[in-house]
């Protein structure tokens, strides 16, 4: 961070001369990353270098770009994307003082608030996915059977497997796994695989947006991404 310090906060600054519109511009900026935030959890966006997150010049607000990489494909990436969403230095910078608390992580409340309250709707648009040939399951499949991660399944089971894991987001459960860890341990020393992750109790609106932007902002997951990923941006 001494080497590349945030410097976001003064884009701001510099390009919105006026101090109401450099103020809503700010807040524009907060409140659609968080909306943002929030979508690209649930459905698995990943990808999310800087190069695929735009800011509006007029108005401030963030536009992500490059759906490519949905339904946690990002997870099977050489480089894994262990993140729900980047929330990197510079974003926080841009945030002001408060960063991801105050208004970022209310409008993150309120996105989530408003999905979750939609479920059964969005799980009814995403359904077509599953037999979408756009979506190339096989080759996630492939990927996955190269690297032993996970037996060879079926395109059908691997697209319901996906929907499985919007639906428990858009419960409450952060189930977002790090494939570079083989399992993870609980402090009572008990194992849990993949599968018993899915009995996870579901946590509160406000509990799954703390949960999001802690490990959002944790050095160690940061450290295990791709370099041109640029997570000190």
């Amino acid at each position: 961070l001494k080497q590349f310090p945030p410097v976001f906060y003064w884009w701001f600054v510099h390009q919105f001369d006026d101090a109401h519109r450099w103020f809503e511009a700010r807040t524009n900026f907060t409140l659609s990353a968080a909306a943002w935030s929030a979508v690209g959890h649930v459905i698995g966006l990943g990808d999310r270098h800087s190069e695929n997150i735009l800011v509006d010049k007029s108005n401030g607000e963030c536009v992500h770009v490059d759906f490519d990489c949905i339904f946690d494909k990002g997870l099977q990436l050489p480089r894994p994307e262990v993140i729900p969403f980047r929330l990197t230095p510079n974003m926080l910078d841009a945030f002001g003082p408060a960063g991801a608390e105050g208004t970022f992580s209310g409008g993150l409340t309120t996105a989530m608030k408003t999905l979750r309250d939609n479920h059964d709707i969005l799980l009814s648009v995403l359904e077509p996915f599953l037999k979408d040939p756009v979506i190339d399951w096989k080759r996630q499949r492939n990927q996955q059977k190269q690297r032993e991660v996970r037996p060879a399944q079926s395109e059908a089971a691997e697209a319901k497997r996906s929907i499985k894991i919007i639906d428990g987001r858009l419960k409450g459960i952060y189930n977002l796994r790090n494939p570079n860890y083989r399992k993870i341990q609980r402090v009572d020393v008990h194992s849990i695989d993949e599968d018993d992750m899915s009995h996870i109790l579901p946590m509160s609106v406000e509990g799954q947006v703390q949960k999001m932007i802690t490990e959002a902002t944790s050095h160690e997951n940061l450290v295990q991404l791709y370099v041109g990923w640029m997570p000190w941006l």
